[in-house]
């Protein structure tokens, strides 16, 4: 046998910590080349590098996991704040703990009603264009988020839509989740995160449905935290900057969900343009 190598965890997200205390047991459920997926049941810990960012689930390391050649199905050890993955140890005893930070003050209506409008305009030219079934779907998750909210298959509709690690659907919902929490839109908030919680298994990737969980719970990641926190401000350019660093289309669907939010919020309150 090898030498073992540890590697320090530098940051650590609140449910990542959680996992690693109610989980003695975990599997390598996904290897990409910045970061992998430990899943214990229902439940995953991203264990990523520098570069991928902070979050509620993840557990960030400075070290290049390629190194490691690591593969999915390799079994993890989890005791006393420690990671056995093979012949690499994480350690966790000197992790800082990241938690989300407070959402910016709620600007004025009229502010909103401006933001809302240069933010329509730069995804109508900017953003990847759906295809027509995805945006017939998420329309009419729109109009479940303005009322009166019929049924909950308005919003189930767009669940698992789309390809991708997480799929267009599902960021949708959780940047609208992110909206309304960062708006105080609290009644609204509940509504969606109670239809989130009531997706079934099967519906979407279990990696995707714990993330939708997390979001419904009020918990999504930095990057994610940064874009609605940059368009409540009132900084779109900012907001469209960091939705291109996030995977493939995620910022931009997680961009397309606060929006909806957004202008399902002004059109209850009558202040926004639809």
């Amino acid at each position: 046998m090898g030498n073992r190598l540890s590697v320090p965890i530098v940051r650590s997200g609140i449910l990542a910590r959680e996992f690693c205390a109610t989980h003695g047991a975990a599997e390598v459920a996904a290897v990409y080349e910045r970061s992998l997926y430990l899943r214990a049941d229902d439940a995953f810990v991203c264990i990523g590098e520098l570069v991928v960012g902070n979050g509620p689930s993840s557990l960030i390391v400075d070290f290049r996991l390629s190194e490691l050649g690591l593969r999915p199905g390799v079994s993890a050890t989890i005791a006393d704040q420690k990671i056995a993955i093979s012949l690499t140890t994480f350690t966790l005893d000197r992790s800082a703990l990241w938690v989300s930070p407070a959402w910016p003050a709620v600007p004025s209506p009229d502010r909103l009603t401006a933001t809302c409008a240069a933010l329509v305009r730069r995804l109508a030219i900017e953003a990847p264009q759906h295809s027509p079934l995805v945006s017939k779907r998420i329309a009419r998750f729109e109009a479940w988020l303005s009322g009166p909210r019929s049924t909950i298959e308005d919003v189930h509709c767009i669940v698992g839509l789309g390809p991708g690690l997480t799929p267009s659907g599902d960021d949708v919902l959780i940047g609208a989740l992110a909206m309304l929490d960062a708006l105080q839109e609290r009644e609204a908030h509940a509504a969606l995160a109670r239809a989130v919680n009531a997706i079934t298994p099967g519906r979407t990737s279990p990696l995707s449905h714990c993330f939708l969980r997390a979001a419904a719970a009020g918990h999504i990641s930095e990057r994610f935290h940064t874009i609605v926190s940059r368009i409540i401000t009132g900084d779109v350019d900012r907001a469209i900057a960091t939705a291109r660093t996030i995977g493939h289309s995620s910022g931009w669907d997680m961009l397309t969900g606060a929006l909806l939010a957004l202008r399902s919020v002004g059109a209850r309150k009558a202040v926004m343009p639809v």
